[in-house]
């Protein structure tokens, strides 16, 4: 279901693929309806995917904690910032998730972005 084609970085450089695959990334994460991709981007480290949703974004929110909960993840991360906008970081087996939630630009709905790490970026490396 997740396909992602990665063109350009930051700054107009190339990005490198991913050590892990995509689907490996995002594994298991539950996806929020009704949503419809907007765009998706990557690089070494981390793949993210942008949903826009005619769903308010604290009812989104509410949506993802529940369902991590559902699936045993652990939401280490919870808040809301003063533009609004919602951060979850989750802990799961696997590589670490982010979901970020905000009011759509377009005043109606919102749009959350799924961000996966690539590399387990919670261990030290030697």
């Amino acid at each position: 279901m997740l396909a992602v084609a990665l063109g350009m970085g930051a700054c107009g450089e190339p990005e490198r693929e991913p050590d892990r695959p995509v689907g490996d990334v995002m594994q298991g994460a539950p996806l929020f309806l009704p949503a419809r991709l907007v765009s998706t981007s990557g690089s070494a480290e981390s793949v993210e995917f942008l949903y826009a949703s005619p769903i308010r974004a604290d009812s989104v929110a509410a949506w993802y904690r529940n369902a991590f909960d559902d699936r045993g993840w652990d939401v280490v991360g919870d808040v809301t910032m003063a533009d609004g906008s919602i951060s979850l970081h989750v802990a799961r087996q696997g590589p670490p998730l982010w979901v970020i939630i905000r009011a759509a630009q377009a005043g109606q709905g919102s749009e959350f972005s799924l961000i996966g790490a690539v590399r387990d970026t919670a261990r030290v490396q030697p």
